[in-house]
């Protein structure tokens, strides 16, 4: 008799389970589903999603770095230069103003940037083990690059030779940051 009640008991509990809440020991409600996985529930104050899908579209950004190296810069004034037949003296002067290590960009898709409501992001680049640049910038300061779509969210200047020195940079919005090894 017991046999048949606790069988007719689980079949009874099996017919009317479902997903039901509970609430865990440091107080985020979770759901737990009748096949044993659980989820945080959603709709409480005191959990914070950090599922990729409960990112807003609009608050994404993809950054990416290039590097233009003080060879390529000068390479590429250089054919400009001649191009226009100006004289090999000033080209010589104009090749003088180039940043002497090439220019960090920090790109960005064009649809990306926000140009109604600007963000502040923070830049820091390092050469080597030195900081040698750090500020923050308004997104409203982009510039549109050679490529189509890409936009320079900030394009830094390196005003000291590299000589083969690791290039490491970040970009930081007081929520999260990324760092990238230039290159």
């Amino acid at each position: 008799m017991k046999k048949i009640f606790a069988f007719c008991f689980l079949a009874w509990a099996a017919a009317f389970a479902g997903d039901m809440t509970a609430t865990t020991s440091n107080g985020s409600v979770v759901i737990l589903h009748e096949n044993g996985r659980w989820e945080y529930y959603q709709n409480n104050s005191r959990v914070r999603d950090i599922r990729e899908s409960a990112i807003p579209e609009d608050v994404k950004t993809n950054v990416s770095i290039e590097y233009e190296s003080a060879d390529k810069l000068k390479k590429d004034m250089r054919m400009r230069m001649e191009a226009n037949d100006e004289p090999e003296e000033k080209i010589k002067d104009s090749l003088r103003t180039l940043p002497a290590g090439g220019i960090v960009h920090f790109c960005v898709a064009e649809n990306q940037v926000h140009r109604g409501n600007p963000r502040t992001f923070t830049y820091t680049i390092w050469v080597g083990k030195k900081q040698i640049y750090q500020a923050p910038v308004s997104e409203s300061e982009a510039v549109p690059s050679e490529t189509a779509d890409v936009t320079y969210l900030h394009s830094v200047p390196l005003q000291m030779k590299v000589d083969g020195k690791a290039i490491k940079a970040r970009i930081a919005n007081g929520f999260s940051s990324i760092d990238f090894d230039v290159r």
